[in-house]
């Protein structure tokens, strides 16, 4: 009985993805500039020749890594904004869903943040694309919440930028910055913090929040 031969398509897509899987794990830990196309090769377990023929060059690499393993579908797939639930405990457990795939993905901040701003041909790319669509997906589920009335209405991108902006800033200066270790305790105090700041702010009126 003869096995199936995979086909050259298929082939050629796990060859890109095993490239990625290493550009990722490389440039999170050396660095753009101290990682090489014979670093990334040697990883994945292909000729560097092979590297250059699908990407072209190493800031191609880069800039399509950034592109196809971007967090933010992840995060869109793993929220929920059901205009039923219980908001409080819902934005709570979406909040904790965020800053628990940042931590698991920090490795990806950290690029970002020592090596984006060298690149600036893929500014676009390494940044500001995938924070606009993280913030219009947010804003767009929080406008569902405003039509249903569970939330004054305001701009949903400043209501969506104000949310993005807290739960950020606490992981860069606890988990980058500090390099704190994991403490779940504190991370839900943090959490439930800036959840009740956040939607005392927003709440209608007669809800504690502002006419």
């Amino acid at each position: 009985m003869t096995g199936r031969v995979p086909s050259r398509a298929g082939t050629n897509r796990d060859t890109r993805e095993r490239i990625l899987d290493a550009a990722l794990e490389l440039f999170g830990t050396k660095g753009f500039v101290a990682t090489t196309t014979k670093d990334i090769a040697k990883r994945a377990g292909v000729n560097e020749v092979t590297v250059f023929r699908i990407f072209r060059s190493k800031q191609g690499l880069y800039t399509s890594m950034f592109a196809e393993r971007s967090l933010v579908p992840s995060i869109m797939r793993s929220v929920e904004f059901d205009t039923e639930a219980p908001l409080d405990e819902m934005m709570f457990q979406n909040v904790s869903t965020v800053l628990g795939i940042l931590k698991t993905n920090r490795h990806i901040f950290m690029i970002m943040l020592s090596d984006a701003w060298r690149l600036p041909k893929a500014r676009k790319v390494l940044g500001e694309v995938p924070m606009q669509r993280a913030i219009d997906f947010l804003a767009s589920m929080l406008e569902k919440q405003m039509d249903a009335g569970r939330l004054r209405r305001i701009e949903p991108e400043l209501a969506a930028r104000s949310m993005i902006g807290m739960v950020q800033a606490y992981f860069l200066t606890t988990y980058l910055l500090q390099g704190s270790a994991d403490d779940p305790e504190r991370d839900e105090r943090f959490v439930r913090g800036f959840v009740s700041i956040f939607l005392d702010g927003l709440r209608p009126a007669g809800e504690g929040g502002s006419a």
